[in-house]
């Protein structure tokens, strides 16, 4: 009777392996580009994927209070390092963004009269390299505008898109055609990810986390607005 009952443990264990899908954070800016890429993985492999979407910053909060992520995709370098640092997991380069401006000309950022959507710089990347672009001198004109803080690059970039700023600033993944911000205007927005230990023993995240580095998503990445990494 014991060995039935541990047959039973392993095949349910099998069976939990065969259909938990793969959890993966990702930061705003870059969901909706891996919603788009995800089904190619999911028809070659049979495996799913779930989001879960949010800042950089609050993700990473998630995950150093234990939320059971497989793999991390940051807006930056900086948290997949920390955690790397902690022990949780290693990293490695998936894309590198830009910032644009959409609503207007680059001059108009010196207008005070008009409001800008941003990511909150506290949590988000983009917010911290869109502040600062507002805070150089040839802006400090428009310094006493108002400043619309989205919980994400995304959520600004639909602040502006239904009226509720007449400028932001977004990843050029969101708004393509939009007018470019010079990289050397704010921090690199190279993006990191990070496989996490939790993931790390499973078939279906390792297959994952080696299909994003594979050339083909390298490709499909740059066509939705990106950089390839160094």
């Amino acid at each position: 009777m014991r060995h039935v009952h541990l047959l039973l443990v392993l095949l349910l264990a099998a069976h939990v392996e065969a259909v938990e899908p793969v959890h993966v954070a990702v930061a705003a800016n870059f969901r909706s580009t891996l919603a788009a890429l995800n089904p190619d993985f999911e028809s070659r492999t049979g495996y799913t994927v779930r989001l879960t979407s949010a800042s950089t910053g609050i993700l990473y909060s998630q995950i150093v209070h234990g939320a059971p992520f497989d793999l991390f995709l940051a807006a930056d370098a900086r948290a997949p390092r920390k955690l790397a640092q902690a022990g949780h997991g290693e990293t490695f380069c998936y894309a590198r963004g830009s910032l644009v401006l959409v609503g207007g000309s680059l001059d108009q950022l010196a207008d005070p009269t008009l409001s800008v959507a941003i990511a909150n710089p506290e949590t988000a990347p983009y917010g911290e390299a869109a502040r600062q672009v507002l805070s150089r001198k040839e802006f400090a004109a428009g310094e006493s505008r108002r400043l619309i803080r989205a919980n994400n690059v995304a959520q600004a970039y639909q602040i502006w898109h239904v009226g509720g700023a007449p400028l932001a600033l977004v990843a050029r993944a969101l708004a393509r055609g939009a007018t470019p911000i010079p990289n050397d205007w704010h921090m690199p927005l190279e993006q990191h990810a990070i496989l996490l230990d939790r993931g790390r023993p499973r078939e279906a995240v390792l297959a994952y986390s080696e299909w994003l580095r594979s050339d083909r998503v390298r490709t499909l990445i740059t066509e939705s607005g990106y950089d390839p990494c160094p």
